[in-house]
């Protein structure tokens, strides 16, 4: 049976959106489940206004900046970073087209915001400090995302800005589209710099194709 690297590497571009979709739906519903149960209205989930669209681009492209910055400060770090994900982003060794990254960035965005903040932060928020309620949050955001202890501790951070950003702000819409327009470049760059670097592994051997003898003299 193939290995989870090999499964990922073998879905269609299509099937990898009615997965990504699909999360982002259940996420959205896990979400909503959670605010309700801390008793708040349905309807204060998210608001849209202006203000909390400009908030959540400008935060996007903030979080832009500092990656930015460290990646291009920092080379070996970040060739690091992205060998280190090269089993978990399997996907992008077909190279993806933009639209394509956007949906993406969007449904994890909107999705992991939903789940992540506005519903795990908000309730864990009722029970215990906000610093505390940030880092649970953060922790199981962490975990979820099943890679490996640097790329763990970055998703940590990330989530914990997320989850500041949400608590400062009042604003699950600010955090969603910071969120998605910071993915936008992390998954352009990421995809660039795995195919730059031929960090995918090569295809495993087929254990039942026996090797032809060589000719004989």
């Amino acid at each position: 049976m193939s290995n989870p690297y090999e499964a990922m590497r073998a879905m269609s571009v299509r099937d990898i959106c009615k997965g990504l979709g699909s999360q982002a739906v259940l996420f959205i519903g896990l979400g909503l489940a959670l605010w309700w149960l801390s008793g708040r209205e349905l309807s204060a989930f998210v608001t849209v206004d202006l203000p909390q669209i400009g908030q959540g681009i400008a935060l996007g492209f903030a979080l832009i900046a500092v990656a930015a910055a460290i990646f291009h400060g920092f080379p070996n770090l970040s060739e690091k970073l992205v060998r280190l994900q090269a089993r978990n982003f399997a996907f992008l060794e077909k190279k993806l087209s933009m639209p394509v990254i956007v949906f993406f960035s969007i449904c994890a965005g909107v999705g992991e915001e939903a789940f992540f903040r506005g519903g795990l932060q908000t309730l864990f928020g009722d029970y215990v400090p906000i610093w505390a309620a940030i880092g649970l949050s953060s922790a199981v955001f962490m975990m979820v995302h099943f890679a490996k202890p640097l790329i763990a501790a970055v998703i940590f951070v990330i989530g914990a800005t997320f989850g500041v950003f949400y608590w400062w702000t009042g604003s699950l819409l600010t955090v969603m589209i910071g969120h998605a327009v910071y993915d936008i470049y992390a998954f352009w760059y990421l995809q660039r710099e795995m195919h730059r670097l031929d960090a995918f592994p090569p295809p495993p051997e087929d254990p039942d194709t026996e090797t032809a003898p060589p000719p004989q003299a």
